[in-house]
């Protein structure tokens, strides 16, 4: 059996937001069903934010590499201090609080918002603003970093939506779990490629800032979530 093949522009996938994402939600296999699976889940995660950003954040201080990007920010946001260190920063600094909040405004356009070109623009922001290559010369988060914690971001979710189906809530037994969690796992797959775009070797391939689609992108996917629950975005690094 012959397969058809498609002819893709390996260039464009540097340089456009839409093509690139296009590209990906065609090989990863998006559909307009797992953007509503993800939306309808807003209900169920709401009540679960801010544990969730609580675990998040905890975690991002149990480890120097992470941590220190926090710290060296500290006078940016926080009150001069001779007395503060890397071991006694704690998480209940001014900054710290501004930067949960951008975490739980970034879950909250994953699953409330249109997967059209602003929710693009956002989706590489995240990679863009924590390397040099974007212009925020003040923060270097080092790829690693930022994988290992949309990981355990990915792993976070997972763990609250099979919380809620093994749970006696109401909905609970006619959730799709399964659906679901396989739908975080392709949107989050698609988040880490455009974080992932900013730390690509430039001399391999084209270094230019992405353009975005003049219309929504991927029609199919411009569903609007139909619940605003007290949700999330990840600037965490931000």
């Amino acid at each position: 059996m012959t397969i058809p093949v498609k002819s893709i522009d390996e260039d464009k996938l540097y340089t456009d937001l839409g093509y690139r994402f296009q590209y990906l939600c065609d090989f990863i296999g998006i559909s307009e069903k797992d953007v509503k699976l993800v939306h309808d889940s807003a209900a169920v995660l709401g009540p679960k934010v801010d544990v969730l950003v609580d675990a998040v954040y905890d975690k991002l201080f149990a480890f120097s590499c992470t941590k220190k990007v926090f710290f060296k920010e500290r006078s940016k946001y926080d009150a001069p201090s001779t007395d503060v260190t890397l071991e006694n920063y704690d998480l209940n600094k001014p900054q710290i609080g501004m930067r949960k909040t951008s975490l739980k405004r970034f879950i909250v356009r994953l699953v409330t918002k249109p997967y059209d070109e602003q929710m693009l623009a956002e989706l590489d922001r995240m990679g863009r603003i924590h390397t040099p290559k974007g212009g925020r010369t003040s923060i270097n988060v080092e790829l690693i970093h930022m994988q290992a914690l949309l990981a355990f971001l990915q792993d976070a979710l997972i763990a609250a939506l099979f919380a809620y189906k093994n749970s006696s809530e109401e909905g609970s037994a006619e959730f799709d779990v399964e659906g679901t969690i396989r739908a975080f796992c392709k949107i989050l797959a698609v988040q880490n490629q455009f974080i992932s775009r900013w730390y690509e070797d430039p001399a391999s391939r084209v270094n230019a800032r992405p353009t975005l689609p003049a219309l929504p992108v991927l029609p199919v996917l411009a569903v609007t979530g139909a619940l605003t629950a007290g949700l999330t975005y990840l600037a965490v690094f931000k």
